[in-house]
């Protein structure tokens, strides 16, 4: 239930730069000691605020939105992951059950073939034998 317009932390503009930067600086704690080094020097988020804890609030209010967001993700991958697996194995138990009519069908063929080859050779060699018998009367 997410809304259709894109909220700014589904902006995925900046992700290659952010990437980049987790990188060059060796990780998360020292991207996010740099964001609010950038914060401190360049504006007045820590200063301008109308508390002293408004800055902090803010950021609890950022943090606490994504990670809600992140469990609701996680949540909808595993239940993604949970439906893919029963649809596979609901295709598992289609495709095996039609192929276990198949074999039925060919092994009830190959039974009547082989119940009639038998019958046909016994009486043929019945026959031979029993004219044989008689020729030598």
């Amino acid at each position: 239930p997410r809304s259709p317009t894109p909220c700014p932390m589904d902006d995925e503009r900046f992700d290659g730069m952010y990437m980049n930067m987790a990188g060059q600086l060796g990780g998360i704690d020292p991207l996010l000691d740099g964001f609010f080094g950038f914060l401190r020097r360049k504006t007045d988020f820590f200063t301008g605020a109308a508390s002293a804890d408004a800055a902090e609030a803010t950021v609890l209010k950022a943090l606490s939105k994504n990670k809600e967001r992140a469990e609701e993700d996680a949540r909808e991958k595993a239940a993604k992951e949970r439906k893919r697996k029963a649809e596979e194995e609901a295709r598992r138990a289609r495709v095996a059950a039609e192929r276990a009519k198949q074999q039925k069908q060919e092994d009830e063929s190959r039974i009547v073939d082989v119940t009639d080859e038998p019958a046909a050779s016994a009486s043929g060699e019945g026959g031979a034998a029993g004219d044989a018998a008689a020729g030598d009367a």
